[in-house]
Protein backbone atom coordinates (compact mmCIF):
# COMPACT_ATOMS: atom_id res chain seq x y z
CA UNK A 1 0.00 0.00 0.00
CA UNK A 2 1.66 3.22 -1.01
CA UNK A 3 2.31 5.43 2.10
CA UNK A 4 -0.52 7.65 3.38
CA UNK A 5 -3.54 5.23 1.80
CA UNK A 6 -6.05 4.10 3.58
CA UNK A 7 -6.47 0.15 3.73
CA UNK A 8 -10.04 -1.26 3.68
CA UNK A 9 -11.68 -4.31 5.33
CA UNK A 10 -15.09 -5.58 3.83
CA UNK A 11 -16.85 -7.61 5.95
CA UNK A 12 -19.35 -9.80 3.74
CA UNK A 13 -21.24 -11.98 5.64
CA UNK A 14 -22.18 -14.83 6.27
CA UNK A 15 -25.71 -13.85 7.17
CA UNK A 16 -26.70 -15.17 10.03
CA UNK A 17 -23.24 -15.14 11.18
CA UNK A 18 -22.85 -12.65 14.23
CA UNK A 19 -23.41 -9.59 11.48
CA UNK A 20 -25.35 -7.73 13.97
CA UNK A 21 -23.33 -7.74 16.83
CA UNK A 22 -19.61 -6.33 15.31
CA UNK A 23 -22.02 -3.70 13.36
CA UNK A 24 -23.48 -2.90 16.52
CA UNK A 25 -19.97 -2.42 18.55
CA UNK A 26 -18.45 -0.49 15.20
CA UNK A 27 -21.81 2.06 15.90
CA UNK A 28 -21.57 2.10 19.59
CA UNK A 29 -17.45 3.12 19.00
CA UNK A 30 -17.26 4.48 16.22
CA UNK A 31 -16.14 8.29 17.87
CA UNK A 32 -13.22 5.79 19.49
CA UNK A 33 -12.38 4.52 16.89
CA UNK A 34 -11.82 6.90 14.52
CA UNK A 35 -9.36 8.59 16.92
CA UNK A 36 -7.36 5.01 16.65
CA UNK A 37 -7.42 6.14 12.83
CA UNK A 38 -10.11 3.49 12.33
CA UNK A 39 -12.84 5.09 10.45
CA UNK A 40 -16.51 3.17 10.30
CA UNK A 41 -18.40 5.24 7.27
CA UNK A 42 -22.47 6.08 7.20
CA UNK A 43 -24.77 3.63 5.88
CA UNK A 44 -24.41 5.17 2.66
CA UNK A 45 -20.90 4.70 2.22
CA UNK A 46 -19.98 8.44 3.34
CA UNK A 47 -18.87 10.68 6.21
CA UNK A 48 -22.14 12.79 6.28
CA UNK A 49 -24.81 9.73 6.64
CA UNK A 50 -25.78 8.12 10.17
CA UNK A 51 -23.55 5.97 11.23
CA UNK A 52 -25.10 2.50 11.52
CA UNK A 53 -22.73 -0.07 11.43
CA UNK A 54 -23.46 -1.03 8.28
CA UNK A 55 -23.68 -0.20 4.62
CA UNK A 56 -26.37 -3.53 3.92
CA UNK A 57 -28.69 -1.16 1.44
CA UNK A 58 -26.14 0.97 -0.11
CA UNK A 59 -24.89 -2.34 -1.80
CA UNK A 60 -28.07 -3.84 -2.08
CA UNK A 61 -28.94 -0.81 -4.25
CA UNK A 62 -25.71 -1.31 -5.81
CA UNK A 63 -26.44 -4.77 -6.41
CA UNK A 64 -30.29 -4.82 -7.66
CA UNK A 65 -29.55 -1.62 -10.11
CA UNK A 66 -30.80 0.92 -7.80
CA UNK A 67 -27.19 2.58 -8.02
CA UNK A 68 -25.02 1.03 -11.22
CA UNK A 69 -21.04 -0.59 -10.62
CA UNK A 70 -19.83 2.69 -11.62
CA UNK A 71 -21.48 4.58 -9.38
CA UNK A 72 -20.90 2.52 -6.74
CA UNK A 73 -16.79 2.62 -7.28
CA UNK A 74 -17.10 6.37 -7.51
CA UNK A 75 -18.91 6.27 -3.93
CA UNK A 76 -15.93 4.05 -2.75
CA UNK A 77 -13.63 5.70 -3.97
CA UNK A 78 -14.62 9.05 -2.99
CA UNK A 79 -14.71 7.59 0.39
CA UNK A 80 -11.20 6.35 0.27
CA UNK A 81 -9.51 9.40 -1.17
CA UNK A 82 -11.90 11.50 1.94
CA UNK A 83 -10.16 8.75 4.11
CA UNK A 84 -6.97 9.29 2.85
CA UNK A 85 -6.85 13.29 3.57
CA UNK A 86 -8.08 12.26 7.03
CA UNK A 87 -4.83 10.35 8.19
CA UNK A 88 -7.43 7.24 8.72
CA UNK A 89 -4.77 4.21 8.37
CA UNK A 90 -8.24 1.85 7.88
CA UNK A 91 -11.81 2.22 7.19
CA UNK A 92 -14.16 -0.65 7.90
CA UNK A 93 -17.14 -1.70 5.91
CA UNK A 94 -19.87 -4.41 7.11
CA UNK A 95 -22.72 -5.93 4.79
CA UNK A 96 -23.61 -9.08 5.08
CA UNK A 97 -25.37 -9.44 2.06
CA UNK A 98 -22.04 -8.69 0.30
CA UNK A 99 -21.54 -12.56 0.05
CA UNK A 100 -24.65 -12.85 -2.15
CA UNK A 101 -23.76 -10.29 -4.67
CA UNK A 102 -20.41 -11.91 -6.66
CA UNK A 103 -21.08 -9.43 -9.21
CA UNK A 104 -19.90 -7.35 -7.08
CA UNK A 105 -16.69 -8.20 -5.91
CA UNK A 106 -14.68 -6.90 -9.49
CA UNK A 107 -16.33 -3.95 -9.17
CA UNK A 108 -15.48 -3.53 -5.58
CA UNK A 109 -11.84 -4.72 -6.16
CA UNK A 110 -11.45 -2.10 -8.92
CA UNK A 111 -12.39 0.95 -6.66
CA UNK A 112 -9.53 -0.89 -3.96
CA UNK A 113 -6.68 -0.75 -6.26
CA UNK A 114 -3.75 -1.40 -5.02
CA UNK A 115 -4.44 -0.32 -1.52
CA UNK A 116 -4.63 -3.36 1.59
CA UNK A 117 -7.69 -4.77 1.65
CA UNK A 118 -9.00 -7.66 3.59
CA UNK A 119 -12.34 -9.55 3.15
CA UNK A 120 -13.90 -11.06 6.26
CA UNK A 121 -16.42 -13.88 5.82
CA UNK A 122 -17.81 -15.60 8.63
CA UNK A 123 -19.13 -19.36 8.20
CA UNK A 124 -21.81 -21.08 10.04
CA UNK A 125 -22.92 -24.69 9.92
CA UNK A 126 -25.64 -25.20 7.69
CA UNK A 127 -28.48 -26.99 9.67
CA UNK A 128 -28.23 -23.65 12.55
CA UNK A 129 -27.89 -21.70 9.67
CA UNK A 130 -31.00 -22.65 8.33
CA UNK A 131 -32.96 -22.94 11.71
CA UNK A 132 -31.97 -19.05 12.38
CA UNK A 133 -32.87 -17.56 8.91
CA UNK A 134 -36.14 -19.86 9.07
CA UNK A 135 -36.65 -17.71 12.08
CA UNK A 136 -35.73 -14.50 10.68
CA UNK A 137 -37.18 -14.31 7.15
CA UNK A 138 -38.48 -17.96 5.74
CA UNK A 139 -40.90 -18.51 7.99
CA UNK A 140 -42.30 -15.17 6.31
CA UNK A 141 -42.09 -16.99 3.16
CA UNK A 142 -43.18 -20.52 3.75
CA UNK A 143 -46.45 -22.47 4.48
CA UNK A 144 -44.36 -25.57 5.73
CA UNK A 145 -40.81 -25.67 7.58
CA UNK A 146 -40.66 -29.13 5.00
CA UNK A 147 -40.95 -26.75 1.76
CA UNK A 148 -38.52 -24.54 3.15
CA UNK A 149 -35.96 -26.82 3.68
CA UNK A 150 -37.12 -28.64 -0.06
CA UNK A 151 -36.55 -25.57 -1.29
CA UNK A 152 -33.42 -23.54 0.54
CA UNK A 153 -30.87 -26.85 1.34
CA UNK A 154 -28.09 -26.55 -0.77
CA UNK A 155 -29.01 -23.51 -2.39
CA UNK A 156 -28.33 -21.23 0.73
CA UNK A 157 -25.34 -21.19 3.02
CA UNK A 158 -22.65 -22.67 0.12
CA UNK A 159 -19.72 -21.28 1.73
CA UNK A 160 -17.28 -21.96 -0.61
CA UNK A 161 -19.34 -21.07 -3.80
CA UNK A 162 -20.06 -17.69 -2.09
CA UNK A 163 -16.42 -16.76 -1.28
CA UNK A 164 -14.78 -17.88 -4.37
CA UNK A 165 -15.49 -15.28 -6.43
CA UNK A 166 -14.28 -12.84 -3.95
CA UNK A 167 -11.25 -14.69 -3.70
CA UNK A 168 -10.88 -15.11 -7.85
CA UNK A 169 -11.14 -10.79 -7.49
CA UNK A 170 -8.92 -9.81 -4.43
CA UNK A 171 -6.87 -12.96 -4.26
CA UNK A 172 -6.59 -15.76 -1.55
CA UNK A 173 -3.93 -13.71 0.46
CA UNK A 174 -6.86 -11.23 1.09
CA UNK A 175 -9.26 -13.00 2.32
CA UNK A 176 -10.18 -14.27 5.88
CA UNK A 177 -12.46 -16.98 6.94
CA UNK A 178 -13.57 -17.99 10.22
CA UNK A 179 -16.39 -20.32 11.29
CA UNK A 180 -19.15 -19.02 14.08
CA UNK A 181 -18.51 -21.75 16.16
CA UNK A 182 -17.36 -20.61 20.09
CA UNK A 183 -14.90 -22.56 20.53
CA UNK A 184 -13.31 -21.74 17.23
CA UNK A 185 -13.96 -17.59 17.87
CA UNK A 186 -11.27 -15.69 20.00
CA UNK A 187 -12.35 -15.40 23.68
CA UNK A 188 -15.51 -17.66 22.41
CA UNK A 189 -17.03 -13.86 21.39
CA UNK A 190 -17.19 -13.05 17.39
CA UNK A 191 -17.08 -9.14 18.06
CA UNK A 192 -13.47 -10.45 20.23
CA UNK A 193 -12.70 -12.28 16.87
CA UNK A 194 -13.41 -9.81 14.26
CA UNK A 195 -11.20 -7.30 15.95
CA UNK A 196 -8.56 -9.74 16.26
CA UNK A 197 -8.64 -10.41 12.45
CA UNK A 198 -8.32 -7.23 11.48
CA UNK A 199 -5.52 -6.61 14.01
CA UNK A 200 -7.40 -3.90 16.10
CA UNK A 201 -7.05 -3.35 19.37
CA UNK A 202 -10.64 -3.43 21.27
CA UNK A 203 -8.24 -1.87 24.81
CA UNK A 204 -10.36 1.10 25.88
CA UNK A 205 -13.64 0.45 23.37
CA UNK A 206 -17.11 0.04 25.28
CA UNK A 207 -18.82 -3.36 25.33
CA UNK A 208 -21.92 -3.86 23.86
CA UNK A 209 -24.92 -2.56 25.95
CA UNK A 210 -27.50 -5.52 25.07
CA UNK A 211 -27.01 -8.78 22.90
CA UNK A 212 -27.69 -7.78 19.24
CA UNK A 213 -30.35 -9.19 16.89
CA UNK A 214 -31.75 -12.30 19.64
CA UNK A 215 -33.30 -15.04 18.68
CA UNK A 216 -36.96 -15.65 19.40
CA UNK A 217 -39.06 -17.95 21.36
CA UNK A 218 -39.52 -20.88 19.26
CA UNK A 219 -43.46 -20.65 20.60
CA UNK A 220 -43.50 -16.99 19.29
CA UNK A 221 -42.35 -18.03 15.79
CA UNK A 222 -44.47 -20.90 15.57
CA UNK A 223 -47.15 -18.04 16.22
CA UNK A 224 -45.75 -15.78 13.72
CA UNK A 225 -45.87 -18.38 11.42
CA UNK A 226 -49.26 -19.03 11.58
CA UNK A 227 -50.13 -15.25 10.82
CA UNK A 228 -47.39 -14.62 8.23
CA UNK A 229 -49.91 -12.76 6.02
CA UNK A 230 -48.81 -9.40 8.64
CA UNK A 231 -45.26 -9.40 7.79
CA UNK A 232 -45.19 -6.97 4.62
CA UNK A 233 -42.07 -8.79 3.27
CA UNK A 234 -38.91 -11.10 4.67
CA UNK A 235 -37.28 -7.70 6.19
CA UNK A 236 -40.60 -6.96 7.88
CA UNK A 237 -39.81 -7.93 11.66
CA UNK A 238 -42.47 -5.21 13.21
CA UNK A 239 -43.94 -7.91 14.96
CA UNK A 240 -41.21 -9.37 16.53
CA UNK A 241 -40.37 -6.03 17.41
CA UNK A 242 -44.19 -5.35 18.85
CA UNK A 243 -43.42 -9.09 20.69
CA UNK A 244 -40.48 -7.22 22.55
CA UNK A 245 -41.63 -4.27 23.63
CA UNK A 246 -45.11 -6.50 24.77
CA UNK A 247 -43.21 -9.05 26.18
CA UNK A 248 -39.96 -8.25 27.02
CA UNK A 249 -37.40 -11.14 27.93
CA UNK A 250 -40.27 -13.60 27.60
CA UNK A 251 -39.67 -12.92 23.66
CA UNK A 252 -36.53 -14.43 23.28
CA UNK A 253 -35.12 -17.72 23.13
CA UNK A 254 -33.52 -19.16 25.92
CA UNK A 255 -30.52 -21.44 25.48
CA UNK A 256 -28.76 -22.71 22.01
CA UNK A 257 -31.46 -25.77 21.59
CA UNK A 258 -33.82 -25.84 18.77
CA UNK A 259 -37.21 -28.23 18.03
CA UNK A 260 -37.17 -26.94 14.53
CA UNK A 261 -34.72 -29.83 13.86
CA UNK A 262 -35.01 -33.62 14.41
CA UNK A 263 -31.31 -34.87 14.54
CA UNK A 264 -31.33 -37.27 11.33
CA UNK A 265 -33.04 -34.42 9.73
CA UNK A 266 -29.89 -31.88 10.59
CA UNK A 267 -27.61 -34.78 9.56
CA UNK A 268 -28.76 -35.14 6.45
CA UNK A 269 -28.26 -31.52 5.66
CA UNK A 270 -24.91 -31.91 6.49
CA UNK A 271 -24.01 -34.66 4.05
CA UNK A 272 -25.74 -32.51 1.57
CA UNK A 273 -23.03 -29.59 2.32
CA UNK A 274 -20.11 -32.09 2.85
CA UNK A 275 -18.29 -31.39 -0.32
CA UNK A 276 -18.48 -27.56 -0.31
CA UNK A 277 -17.06 -27.19 3.19
CA UNK A 278 -14.09 -29.79 2.55
CA UNK A 279 -13.35 -27.50 -0.36
CA UNK A 280 -13.97 -24.19 1.95
CA UNK A 281 -11.51 -25.92 4.48
CA UNK A 282 -9.01 -27.03 2.07
CA UNK A 283 -8.44 -23.42 0.66
CA UNK A 284 -9.19 -20.90 2.99
CA UNK A 285 -8.23 -23.15 6.50
CA UNK A 286 -5.75 -25.77 5.80
CA UNK A 287 -4.62 -25.45 9.54
CA UNK A 288 -7.69 -27.67 10.46
CA UNK A 289 -5.92 -30.60 9.04
CA UNK A 290 -8.14 -33.59 9.01
CA UNK A 291 -10.47 -32.08 11.64
CA UNK A 292 -13.96 -30.94 10.12
CA UNK A 293 -14.72 -27.78 9.60
CA UNK A 294 -17.76 -28.15 11.79
CA UNK A 295 -18.28 -30.49 14.48
CA UNK A 296 -21.29 -32.96 13.59
CA UNK A 297 -25.01 -32.19 15.43
CA UNK A 298 -25.40 -33.64 18.74
CA UNK A 299 -28.11 -34.62 20.37
CA UNK A 300 -27.76 -31.91 22.53
CA UNK A 301 -28.58 -29.12 20.12
CA UNK A 302 -32.35 -30.72 19.81
CA UNK A 303 -35.11 -30.29 21.87
CA UNK A 304 -37.63 -33.32 21.57
CA UNK A 305 -41.16 -31.66 21.76
CA UNK A 306 -44.05 -33.47 20.63
CA UNK A 307 -46.85 -31.65 18.95
CA UNK A 308 -49.19 -31.66 21.84
CA UNK A 309 -46.51 -29.98 24.19
CA UNK A 310 -45.73 -27.48 21.45
CA UNK A 311 -49.32 -26.39 21.70
CA UNK A 312 -49.40 -25.98 24.78
CA UNK A 313 -46.56 -23.81 24.53
CA UNK A 314 -47.97 -21.80 22.14
CA UNK A 315 -51.11 -21.16 24.03
CA UNK A 316 -48.61 -20.11 26.78
CA UNK A 317 -47.32 -17.70 25.21
CA UNK A 318 -51.01 -15.96 23.95
CA UNK A 319 -51.51 -16.20 27.74
CA UNK A 320 -48.39 -13.99 28.18
CA UNK A 321 -49.71 -11.93 25.19
CA UNK A 322 -53.09 -11.51 26.90
CA UNK A 323 -52.07 -11.02 30.71
CA UNK A 324 -49.42 -7.93 29.14
CA UNK A 325 -51.92 -6.35 26.72
CA UNK A 326 -54.60 -6.50 30.33
CA UNK A 327 -51.81 -4.86 32.41
CA UNK A 328 -51.23 -2.42 29.75
CA UNK A 329 -54.82 -1.57 29.45
CA UNK A 330 -55.29 -1.32 33.89
CA UNK A 331 -52.33 1.07 33.58
CA UNK A 332 -54.42 3.36 30.83
CA UNK A 333 -57.47 3.69 32.72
Amino acid sequence: MPQGETGIVLHIGGAKCGSSAIQAYLRQNADALAKRGIAVPGKTLDFTSEVTGEQIWAFEDAATGGMDGGALASRLGDLLNNSDQSDHRKIVLSAENLCNHPSLANTLRRACGNRASQIVFYVRRQDDFLISSWQQWHLKLFDTVDAFLADRVGRVGCWYSMIAPWADAFGDDRISVRPFTRDRLKDRDVVADFFDVISVDQDGLSPLVRAANPSFDEALARLAHRVNDVFKDQHDNRFYDVMVRLLGKEALKQGSASSLLSLETRHRIMARYEDENEALKSRFMPEFGDAPLFPAPKPTEVLEVSEAQKMSDDIAMLTRCVYALAKKAERQT
